[in-house]
């Protein structure tokens, strides 16, 4: 099948699509993580910024695809997660400035956009790598400029670019040597790809990720799906609007969360394919996401009580957004008052998980701590809320998470307040910056004071291996613990407190003084005080300090100073 165009509604249900195969195969994305650890998200994090592009898209109430592109970019800026969803965000962005003044895109444009697309991801990074997710978008995109140059449709463009991305893709080992000695591709490169092959099948309803709608009266909808009551079918839909449900250009965004046992997204999908468009049902056999337009919402959330338990629901009509669109009032969900303005000078916001740990940060004069770091990665739009919460004019943000810190880079389109980003990568970081904020001095002055002192501390994490791994030739079996410091893995063992002192051993040198451990939800007091016990011993001429963190899935964070 050929496609000539590509419009703003054709864009707008392949990213639906692209989102959908994302979700189908996050888990995928996920296992490739270079460290075998419980927290690898790089396909949450892609997925869940696709999704907020697509929420933004659905929000246009026209064809034009420079307008849905636009509201995509714009939602994938404020849902960007993690450093590939930053990324992604920035691809999507290059795209979408390329597409601005068009109504359709062809072949050819379609390849040039994907050029640009791949151009701004590079800008955005400080020092671009090879042998990842911008190689693979770099890759992609000359393969698309050069099947446009053979006069190639839409498909025919997008085949070729998928094709030769799969093959950069899979030397992206030769090209990272940290690739090849833990036998992975490189996850960002992998999502890409998926996303891609998604956008392909959405623009041609291939495959199980967007079904073709069909034209059916609610009468034969209601009767195609098992378990609804005939009776909730007779709402007056058929006699108020006598239009299929594929004719209807609007409706009812519809979303929730199903919670139950056994549930199959395959039936799912295919029990509600016939209610309306933009389809997306992921998730597992207990908990299903699902994400419909619809000209009756009643019937899907009838559908979803007779399988299990409903929450997060939510249902927009999508009529009112057109005409409010229409009107110029197309907004941000959330929307701070302009006459408030700032009522103070410096704010400070953290990232940090666990309840000792957060106690730990707002001791030390956080205003603002955002849930997150390892295990969930905070949103752009997570972080410029928090500055926004401040109501300071000018603002001092810690990641305090390697993957965390590009997000937290492009808060500064998504607020008023003067921004300054102190580079944080780890909890013990964060707690050497803050110790080192002046309150006299300026954000300048303190930004680079913090940042310093961040540079002084050494981190160490101890966790479990997901799978059988070799890194910084160490030899590790799924289930062992392991540590992990200044960015490698370091020790693997069979005993938590035995992989903890030979991490600390690796990590002190004869000129430091202290060390702190901070235990985790799952170590008890007791357990975490006879490990301190040990390594005084261990280290006799170093102090060392027990602090509760409560953070999950890493035993132990270490910082040594």
């Amino acid at each position: 099948m050929k496609l000539q165009y590509m419009d703003g509604n054709d864009f707008r249900k392949a990213l639906v699509a692209g989102a959908q195969t994302l979700g189908e195969n996050k888990e995928l994305v996920n296992s490739l993580n270079v460290f075998p650890v419980p927290d690898g998200d790089t396909g949450t994090n892609m997925y869940l910024t696709v999704l907020s592009a697509v929420k933004e898209s659905e929000k246009v109430g026209e064809s034009r695809i420079g307008k849905v592109a636009a509201a995509a970019s714009m939602g994938s800026l404020m849902g960007a997660r993690g450093n590939s969803g930053v990324i992604f965000s920035q691809i999507l962005r290059g795209f979408s400035r390329y597409v601005e003044p068009y109504d359709r895109v062809d072949g050819a444009q379609l390849a040039k956009a994907l050029e640009r697309a791949a151009q701004t991801a590079y800008q955005a990074v400080l020092k671009p790598v090879e042998g990842t997710m911008l190689t693979v978008a770099r890759e992609l995109a000359k393969a698309a400029l050069d099947a446009a140059k053979r006069g190639d449709d839409i498909v025919s463009v997008l085949d070729s670019a998928i094709e030769h991305a799969q093959e950069v893709l899979d030397r992206t080992p030769e090209m990272l040597p940290t690739l090849k000695e833990a036998g992975v591709v490189d996850a960002g490169g992998k999502g890409l790809l998926l996303f891609i092959i998604g956008l392909r099948r959405g623009l041609l309803d291939e495959g199980i990720y967007v079904e073709a709608v069909q034209p059916a009266t609610a009468a034969a909808v209601g009767s195609s799906i098992p378990g609804i009551d005939q009776s909730v079918v007779g709402l007056g839909l058929e006699d108020e609007h006598p239009e299929t449900l594929a004719e209807l250009e609007f409706g009812y965004c519809t979303e929730f969360i199903l919670k139950g046992q056994g549930l199959s997204t395959d039936q799912i999908r295919k029990d509600l394919q016939g209610f309306g468009d933009c389809l997306l049902v992921v998730g597992t056999d207990e908990v299903v996401k699902i994400h419909i337009h619809t000209a009756n919402p009643g019937i899907i959330l009838d559908y979803g009580v007779k399988l299990g338990q409903l929450s997060a629901i939510d249902i927009n009509n999508m009529d009112e957004q057109k005409e409010e669109f229409r009107r110029g009032g197309h907004a941000q969900d959330e929307v701070v008052q302009a006459d408030a303005g700032p009522t103070r000078e410096v704010g400070i916001v953290a990232v940090a998980v666990g309840e000792g740990i957060e106690e730990i940060f707002k001791s030390l004069n956080v205003d603002e701590v955002v849930r997150g770091g390892q295990t969930m990665n905070p949103s752009a739009e997570d972080l410029a809320s928090a500055v926004r919460r401040t109501r300071a004019a000018k603002v001092l943000v810690l990641p305090n998470n390697g993957n965390v810190v590009l997000t937290a880079r492009q808060v500064q389109e998504l607020v008023d307040a003067e921004l300054e980003v102190v580079p944080t990568e780890t909890i013990p970081q964060g707690i050497a910056a803050l110790i080192a904020y002046d309150p006299d001095a300026s954000i300048e002055d303190n930004a680079k004071a913090m940042a310093s002192a961040a540079k002084r501390v050494k981190t160490g994490e101890v966790t479990y291996a997901v799978r059988d791994s070799s890194h910084n030739g160490v030899e590790v079996s799924e289930r062992d613990f392991i540590g992990i410091a200044g960015g490698e893995l370091r020790v693997a063992g069979k005993q938590c407190a035995e992989v903890v002192r030979s991490l600390v051993t690796d990590m002190v040198q004869p000129d430091d003084e202290l060390i702190t451990l901070f235990y985790g939800e799952d170590v008890s007091e007791s357990e975490a005080s006879r490990l301190a016990e040990q390594i005084a011993e261990d280290h006799p001429t170093c102090e060392v300090e027990l602090q509760y963190g409560g953070q999950p899935l890493y035993y132990y964070i270490i910082m040594v100073e």
